[in-house]
């Protein structure tokens, strides 16, 4: 006779895994996580979204913080080029700025002796600024102010991407207005192309850190210099250029502590890292363990509009913003600051995110949504999915009957959980549609997905089910969907006999 055996297979805390080929996964990896977050020791169904300001029109396209002291204020621009004060909850009242000729704004918080900015540009009209009362047109100069697509700020001074242009403009000392010095890198710059972004790298040289100027081409050259003024050649310093992979979209650089996160085609790429190697060092990027799904999102809709990152330390996550379609569609691809485990979120269509008094925002079609809040998105069910990695249990070359499976998982009220499992790399996932279920739960084995309900106040359920499968190894799928509770992934366990002629 057989002895049955048991193991436990754990919630996949090592996180989304695309790159790897699904026989040499990790066992703490997963083939799916959508609306799991990998903490670093469970698995947990992402908190959910509210409704925060209403009544804008048209599409939110763009999210702008301002802050000063302790005055603040949020901003939000829409694709009929109309800019919000979304400040306040509920509906919005008149625009702020209209008559725009689009919303797609990147901006920069930038302080002068006169006060602090919020300083805007979109490289259609010319620039604005609120300086914490009123926005106001800056007097330019030495450009036409409709040019001037990004901007950032660099050792006390705006630096600004000239649209279509291998030359930026840079402002005096602590101005947010005045005569543009311009500064063409068309000699530099070896394949040519335009400036898409403009970012300050930290850099340790081995006698202090310095912050260097990072000037980002369509064609993936990361142009690097150090100093403080582009108008002196003893104060502007040329350390190099290396080849990193084309940027994604304007906001395509992400401060993170010291380092600069680039989106490119390659992936997420810290500058620290991927510098000194280029483009011989693609495991270097963040984003390498998501790196198929990342890619192919590059390859369909690298020219669509809403890629986005941002840092969101209060929820311990970095956020990429990803266009699932040509056609305002999102996922959130997710990473754990921690662990540098990712996931992916569902549900949240924004295509615009903002960090506001530390709480994150996104805009949808004429609303500005609050994330990271509630069990539900605005009203609608957050639905969970995930399924582990094959696992071989002790052997490959061992042939095994698989009998039980028990999962743990917490919840904080009842709600439905669909159990699947699949052996030798099949994929048996059905359309999975959301029903109740009564506290008793469902007949179990009655579909490709098990159904039963789960609850007791955060307390694991560990009820043992059976299972029919006979393979050499078995990955598990979990499944909820849920409007007012949140749900925890402790583990699975499982019971298997080994053996020869089970098929």
């Amino acid at each position: 006779m057989r002895q049955a055996q048991g193991t436990a297979i754990p919630a996949p805390i090592g996180g989304w895994n695309t790159r790897d080929a699904v026989d040499m996964m990790g066992p703490a990896d997963a083939i799916i996580l959508d609306n799991f977050f990998p903490d670093e020791n469970e698995v947990r169904l992402r908190k959910g979204s509210a409704s925060h300001a209403t009544g804008l029109t048209d599409a939110v396209e763009s999210i702008m913080p301002y802050k000063s002291g302790s005055a603040s204020k949020l901003f939000a621009a829409t694709s009929g080029g109309n800019v919000y004060d979304v400040t306040s909850s509920g509906a919005v009242g008149s625009a702020a700025i209209s008559s725009l000729s689009n919303g797609q704004f990147q901006y920069v918080n930038f302080g002068t002796s006169g006060g602090n900015f919020l300083w805007i540009c979109n490289g259609a009209d010319s620039p604005r600024h609120f300086n914490g009362t009123s926005w106001a047109t800056p007097s330019i100069s030495g450009v036409t102010g409709s040019t001037i697509v990004n901007v950032t700020a660099h050792k006390t001074r705006l630096f600004f991407v000239l649209i279509n242009s291998l030359k930026f403009g840079y402002l005096p000392v602590a101005s947010v207005a005045g005569t543009v010095a311009t500064f063409d890198l068309a000699s530099i710059a070896q394949k040519g192309g335009s400036l898409q972004a403009i970012g300050t790298w930290t850099r340790d040289g081995g006698d202090g850190s310095d912050d260097l100027a990072v000037f980002l081409t369509s064609e993936g050259e990361a142009i690097v210099y150090a100093g403080t003024n582009p108008g002196s050649a003893d104060a502007w310093n040329l350390v190099g250029v290396f080849n990193i992979g084309r940027p994604i979209g304007r906001r395509c650089v992400e401060k993170v502590g010291a380092d600069l996160i680039v989106t490119t085609e390659n992936g997420f790429l810290p500058l620290s890292k991927i510098l000194p190697l280029g483009l011989s060092a693609p495991s270097a990027a963040i984003s390498d363990k998501i790196s198929g799904s990342v890619k192919e999102a590059a390859r369909n809709f690298k020219g669509t509009f809403g890629w986005q990152s941002i840092l969101y330390p209060k929820g311990g996550f970095g956020l990429f913003n990803v266009p699932n379609s040509t056609v305002r569609d999102y996922h959130q691809y997710v990473v754990n600051l921690t662990t540098g485990s990712w996931c992916r979120f569902t549900g949240m269509n924004g295509n615009a995110w903002g960090v506001h008094e530390g709480d994150l925002y996104f805009g949808g079609a004429g609303i500005v949504y609050k994330a990271d809040t509630g069990a539900n998105d605005a009203g609608t069910a957050i639905e969970g999915s995930g399924k582990t990695s094959f696992q071989y249990f002790g052997g490959r070359g061992v042939l095994k009957q698989f009998t039980l499976i028990r999962p743990i998982i917490a919840s904080d009220g009842a709600l439905p959980v669909s159990i699947g499992f699949d052996v030798d790399f099949k994929d048996g996932t059905s359309i999975f549609t959301p029903s109740s279920v009564s506290s008793e739960g469902a007949e179990w084995d009655v579909a490709t997905w098990d159904v039963s309900a789960w609850a007791s106040d955060s307390e694991p359920i560990q009820t043992w089910r059976s299972v029919t499968g006979v393979g050499y190894n078995a990955a598990i799928r979990i499944r909820t969907s849920t409007t007012n509770q949140g749900v925890t992934w402790h583990a699975v366990d499982v019971q298997y006999k080994n053996g020869t002629g089970l098929r």
